[in-house]
């Protein structure tokens, strides 16, 4: 099937195609923001924040753009990290599962097939994650009121590419941000709600959300996002987290009313280390703990504007030095061991990154393979 979210930025509200949840879910190829996205999604934030009269479309900013506790920071550090690493990047909470195929209600009176993809899960060592990234994860809690809801950030981690966070929602009436299911982790995460007062939208990335079901409740919502920026966030810098919130439902907004805002800091200004791999083609990527980011216009034999769609990425493979292989995709297999892949991104839009569902050793590396094309260090 053809990736049919290929240009966003040719989408208006009117004209963005009436699919139901099923027939979104059901679209198994990678996300993709096509080259046009970052001069869309710049205009649409500038026309938004100048006519601040006009209505302002929800459902249009998310098709074109795809945060303390008393405890002192260095106890809060070596008390949570370890049950992080474990949840973020292991198997703690989740279950390796082959790839199946589910039935479910089209919303127009029949159903559709949904085909999920095998993903495995591996188990962390805390200390060993701790040497990779422990260094660079979040150490102080962040926490912001939002009408009756509060949103906690407990844990960050990042590369230039790719962002990994934990955090909760909590209401004492009952968490309205989110719609999900027993399947929606499998799938492309949760879903904003139809009723949700709250929207959350990190700046210059998108993202896939993970609902840890059994540690959520009713009025607490235990939560991971995997995102990927669309432009490198370099060492230093710290993303941000846009909040847009009403004391109504944001899609019932009227036309002359707009949603309040604010931006906040998310406290991963150090940035994880990033390796450069090529290949005899030409090729180039970069792997880090955390992610692997691969630029298709070089050696890979695709036009450039090939290289924009992700769908032209059939197969990732990490060779370690033990003989092991770590299965990153496999399209014609239907494996997908990332917690979120977003193509098209990058300053000449033909990259495509995967937030990795486990942590690499990098210095364990042999070599990596790209549609079976070997990539080495650059030394």
């Amino acid at each position: 099937m053809k990736n049919n979210l290929i240009s966003y930025a040719e989408y208006t509200e009117e004209s963005f195609p009436d699919w139901t949840v099923e027939e979104f879910d059901s679209i198994q190829e990678n996300h993709h923001f096509s080259r046009h996205y970052k001069s869309a999604r710049n205009r649409t934030i500038r026309q938004y924040r100048r006519n601040r009269t006009g209505k302002w479309s929800l459902r249009t900013a998310a098709a074109v753009i795809a945060v303390c506790m008393a405890c002192p920071a260095a106890v809060y550090a070596s008390v949570t990290h370890a049950d992080f690493f474990r949840n973020a990047f292991g198997d703690a909470g989740r279950k390796s599962v082959a790839s199946h195929t589910e039935l479910a209600d089209n919303g127009k009176g029949g159903q559709i097939e949904i085909t999920y993809p095998e993903r495995n899960y591996v188990s962390v060592d805390p200390d060993k994650a701790d040497s990779l990234i422990g260094e660079q994860t979040s150490t102080e809690p962040v926490t912001v009121d939002i009408n009756d809801h509060k949103l906690t950030i407990l844990s960050a981690v990042r590369d230039r590419n790719a962002m990994t966070m934990e955090f909760t929602l909590e209401c004492s009436t009952g968490v309205t941000v989110y719609d999900f299911d027993s399947l929606s982790n499998e799938a492309k995460g949760a879903r904003s709600a139809e009723n949700a007062t709250i929207r959350l939208l990190f700046d210059n990335a998108a993202d896939n959300i993970y609902i840890d079901q059994e540690k959520s409740t009713d009025t607490l919502l235990h939560c991971y996002a995997y995102c990927v920026f669309v432009t490198p966030v370099e060492d230093g810098e710290e993303p941000k987290l846009d909040i847009y919130y009403a004391d109504t439902p944001l899609l019932s907004l009227p036309e002359n009313e707009k949603p309040q805002e604010k931006q906040i800091s998310i406290p991963v200004a150090k940035a994880a280390a990033v390796t450069a791999y090529s290949s005899e083609e030409g090729g180039y990527l970069e792997l880090s703990p955390i992610s692997c980011s691969i630029d298709l216009a070089k050696g890979l034999g695709l036009s450039q504007e090939e290289a924009y769609d992700p769908g032209n990425l059939a197969k990732v493979s990490i060779h370690y030095t033990d003989g092991s292989v770590y299965e990153v995709y496999d399209k014609d297999a239907n494996i997908d061991n990332t917690s979120y892949t977003l193509g098209g991104v990058g300053d000449n839009y033909s990259v495509t990154t995967m937030n990795l569902n486990r942590l690499m050793e990098v210095n364990q590396v042999d070599y990596i393979t790209v549609n079976d094309v070997p990539y080495t260090a650059v030394k």
